[in-house]
């Protein structure tokens, strides 16, 4: 089943955020800096074993799941004028300078070698837009930022507690030139399909997971705001888009910088820091995020002023490390690369 009309429930927080710090240790590297999710469920149909296609994989919606794809599109005459929008954090400490977005949907039947779509509109916002309160940061709902060159066939059919290949998702490519710096933020999209008909989006999807706590998509129908909720399971989902640019890691301030020596850099096992001059200064805590945001390590400091912290517990990549004071003010801030 496929919805033309507004569900009312919950959001979708990135329940796979993949941020490529094994791939990428330095910044400014245009690539997939984050991923909100999947919805390929692998070559085998569970409810029926049955398995895919030569070269494609399911996105199989698990019962008591009932919309297979949510609308997302605009027709010529306004009559359809449906978006769906999710939200993403820019950690801080990071400023993410964003070229592409990919979003993801299929349109019914279509048999066509290119993707069913000529249009799509992209809005950013600075807070949930149906809030009352935020503010559009980038975009609008009028300019086409589609990129055909970047887009194509997924290899992914979405399909319900039977298989068919009557719904054959595609890649949608946009164009788009943004720096974000720390915070929240939600992307907005719609699509317009080259037949002036309906267009549908599949939700996040994973085998054995109805929702997750973190998921609140919204959609728009025209303007109104609702949450973007199953129709057999009645919970929230969740959006697939990947971000493409690049990082910029402005941690270290002239002033922060001057206070702590760290080496060696990359680092191994052992990160060393030694207070340079100002005997007032005094570390109490280091916290090491990954560039998601998430703490990953914390640990106290016993010599205030030189001290080491172990990280042979963290994976290849880039991090952000910040030492704070007995006033938990933050006395320096900078990347950290492990080898």
């Amino acid at each position: 089943m496929e919805k033309n009309y507004i569900f009312f429930g919950k959001r979708i927080n990135a329940i796979v955020s993949i941020v490529l710090l094994s791939l990428c240790p330095f910044e400014g590297i245009s690539q997939v800096i984050y991923s909100n999710g999947p919805f390929s469920t692998g070559t085998n149909h569970a409810a029926t074993s049955t398995t895919a296609p030569t070269g494609y994989t399911w996105s199989e919606l698990e019962l008591p799941s009932g919309t297979l794809g949510f609308s997302g599109f605009y027709n010529n005459a306004a009559t359809n004028d449906f978006s769906i929008a999710d939200d993403f954090v820019v950690p801080a400490g990071a400023t993410w300078n964003l070229t592409n977005v990919n979003f993801y949907g299929y349109q019914t039947n279509y048999a066509g070698a290119t993707p069913p779509i000529d249009a799509v509109r992209v809005r950013i916002w600075n807070g949930d837009p149906s809030s009352g309160t935020a503010t559009v940061v980038y975009g609008n709902m009028t300019a086409n930022v589609y990129n055909a060159a970047g887009s194509g066939e997924e290899f992914v059919y979405r399909v319900a507690n039977t298989t068919g290949t009557t719904r054959k998702i595609w890649r949608f490519n946009t164009t788009i030139s943004t720096s974000l710096t720390a915070g929240t933020y939600w992307i907005e999209f719609q699509v317009h399909a080259t037949n002036d008909s309906s267009a549908f989006i599949p939700p996040i999807t994973i085998l054995g997971t109805q929702s997750d706590p973190s998921w609140n998509a919204k959609q728009r129908n025209a303007s109104t705001w609702s949450g973007l909720v199953d129709t057999g399971s009645s919970s929230n989902k969740a959006l697939p888009f990947q971000l493409i640019g690049s990082i910029t890691l402005g941690l270290t301030s002239n002033a922060l910088a001057s206070n702590f020596t760290m080496y060696p850099m990359p680092v191994r096992e052992v990160c060393n820091f030694k207070l340079k001059q100002d005997a007032s200064i005094k570390a109490k805590l280091v916290s090491i995020y990954d560039l998601n945001g998430r703490l990953i390590q914390q640990e106290n400091v016993v010599n205030e002023q030189e001290f080491s912290v172990s990280t042979n517990t963290l994976q290849t990549g880039v991090y952000l490390l910040k030492i704070l004071d007995q006033n938990d003010k933050i006395i320096f801030s900078d990347k950290l690369i492990k080898a």
